[in-house]
């Protein structure tokens, strides 16, 4: 997510393409088609990190623990701990560093923690994103003496918005949040009784002869109204949940490359699907048949599968547990909705929403904000959070791996204490698996934010143009520091990396691509430096003047991590 850099180019001068100082060798499979990738190749760590927060019954974080005081259970059965250790933290600065001539997606800084805020537009209710634009007034004007590095974000129809890359002055977020005006969701769409829909459609029922032919076709009519609502209901909320979860792994994607345990505080009214029992992703294929197969997971719908599993990697992967702060409008004693205007048949949205935030939270290792705390409450718990935790670590075992749900529990050998780690993860079937990468890999390259899971430079290079014709030759190298380079040493130093570059118009219009896939196995030299000094690689893009956007991506196949990061371009 980086701050984006105003680029005049003209005519620059040819920056000389260096592949390493050793110029390594490899063979080289390239295509400007991005439809012609070579297969992915899955290398799996199974490293399983789990964040633990242990306190005692005042809330104070218990110091001195040990490896054997721990003990991680999955699925009930006992792991063995491969990786342990106790994290302290202290506020530091963070910030992007200068690039001259180039943008990049790394940061500069020690610090150990970073708060990150999401205004849900898309979910809550013009009323409840006034209480969110209140609370977070509230919470930011009063903290200007705190020094924690924040970002805010913005979630509303047309995807995930940056607000402000992080900083740490908080008078700089309370100017960025002035310019988020307050967006209608379906919550504030009028909303019509079914029940009394239907008795007004099925007035001709018959209660004397419920069984005459008019009588049994009212009913008939009755069911097939339930059902029909119903199924509208799934649809308009799987697209927002879709939304949402896409939304999700996009902020995971972004904070992978910052070191650190990162606190996601999200302002919403709710999450529009049930998540009330998580072993239902444990269901297999075989349990599914019929024409309504794909609801068989109790109101989940199968297709999300991929976007839970995807959400919950991204967030694992960059060690983000979740705080939802709970803004719901309750309505009033009696259950009525004053979008509706009437009593509903059954108050059991509220349950539903706030059970959802409650579980999606304990599946992060964050924690529900509830309405009894405020904004302000919910950020001194975040970072208190992070602040003092132990790490640890179990190896899953993957040579067979079972797709679905793998519950998660921490006990500690301790009197009176308090332990608090996520409930779980899940693991993606192989057809899940493939269909995720690409997807992922997309839509990286549209997305606000810069992916940061492989630290990458871009330097513009040199700009060609043409006396006979209006188009700009754009030249630019990647590169990619010795931490983000991953060589598999097992199969003789293997690669295999994806660059791509992306240029949309002022109107989003994608105007010029570039795409190359690089495979191959570098000798031992060339891997040597690779994994010292990191990897440079060139490419370029052919542009008519104006003014553009170019995003720049790599993605590593053999680690499915992705680096993205993006400029303005001014072609003239």
């Amino acid at each position: 997510m980086a701050v984006r850099h105003r680029t005049s180019i003209s005519i620059l001068p040819l920056v000389a393409f260096v592949f390493l100082a050793t110029s390594p060798t490899f063979s080289q499979n390239t295509s400007s088609d991005a439809s012609k990738q070579l297969p992915t190749i899955k290398v799996r760590t199974g490293l399983v990190l789990v964040p633990t927060i242990v306190t005692d019954r005042s809330g104070v974080h218990v110091p001195g623990l040990k490896q054997e005081d721990f003990t991680v259970l999955q699925n009930g059965k006992p792991q063995q701990i491969s990786f342990f250790v106790h994290v302290k933290t202290q506020a530091e600065p963070m910030k992007r560093p200068a690039v001259p001539s180039g943008v990049t997606n790394t940061v500069e800084g020690t610090s150990q923690r970073l708060t990150i805020f999401m205004f849900d537009l898309m979910n809550s209710s013009i009323t409840e994103q006034q209480t969110a634009r209140d609370q977070f007034f509230k919470l930011l004007s009063k903290s200007l003496d705190v020094k924690e590095p924040m970002c805010l974000l913005a979630l509303d129809n047309r995807g995930l918005q940056v607000i402000h890359d992080f900083t740490d002055d908080p008078q700089v977020l309370v100017e960025a949040l002035k310019t988020i005006t307050g967006l209608g969701s379906g919550k504030d769409l009028p909303q019509d009784n079914p029940v009394d829909s239907m008795f007004r459609a099925g007035s001709s029922y018959d209660p004397r002869n419920p069984t005459s032919a008019r009588s049994v076709a009212v009913m008939i009519n009755h069911l097939r109204y339930f059902q029909i609502a119903a199924r509208q209901q799934q649809l308009n909320e799987g697209i927002r949940t879709r939304l949402t979860l896409d939304a999700i792994r996009q902020v995971g994607e972004a904070f992978a490359g910052i070191p650190g345990r990162k606190s996601l505080i999200w302002a919403t009214g709710g999450f529009p699907f049930d998540m009330n029992d998580l072993e239902k992703f444990e269901i297999d294929d075989q349990s599914l048949s019929g024409q309504h197969a794909k609801y068989d997971y109790g109101g989940l719908e199968r297709s999300l599968l991929p976007y839970y599993e995807s959400a919950w990697r991204a967030l694992n992967n960059a060690n983000i547990a979740v705080y939802p702060l709970d803004l719901e409008d309750l309505g009033t004693a009696t259950g009525v909705n004053p979008s509706v205007g009437r009593p509903l048949p059954d108050h059991t949205d509220v349950r539903f929403n706030v059970g959802n935030l409650e579980n999606f939270a304990d599946a992060t290792g964050g924690k529900l904000c509830d309405r009894s705390m405020d904004a302000r409450a919910c950020f001194r718990m975040a970072v208190d959070d992070s602040t003092d935790y132990y790490l640890l670590g179990f190896y899953e075992n993957t040579e067979h791996p079972k797709a679905g749900w793998r519950k998660l529990s921490v006990r500690v050998a301790r009197p009176e204490i308090r332990v608090r780690a996520r409930s779980g993860y899940y693991i993606a079937r192989p057809a899940e698996e493939a269909g995720r990468k690409d997807r992922e890999w997309e839509t990286a390259l549209v997305s606000p934010l810069d992916s940061t899971g492989v630290p990458l430079t871009v330097l513009w290079t040199a700009t060609t143009s043409w006396t006979d014709v209006a188009e700009r030759h754009i030249g630019f190298s990647f590169r990619i520091s010795a931490e983000g380079a991953k060589v598999d040493e097992q199969d003789s130093n293997h690669i295999s990396l994806q660059f791509a570059a992306v240029a949309t118009n002022v109107t989003g219009v994608r105007a010029g691509v570039f795409s190359q896939t690089v495979d191959g196995k570098l000798n031992p030299d060339a891997a040597k430096a690779a994994k010292s000094e990191g990897l440079t690689y060139p490419g370029s893009i052919t542009l008519l003047p104006g003014e553009y956007r170019v995003t720049f991506g790599v993605r590593d196949n053999l680690s499915g991590l992705i680096g993205t990061v993006s400029a303005p371009l001014v072609v003239h």
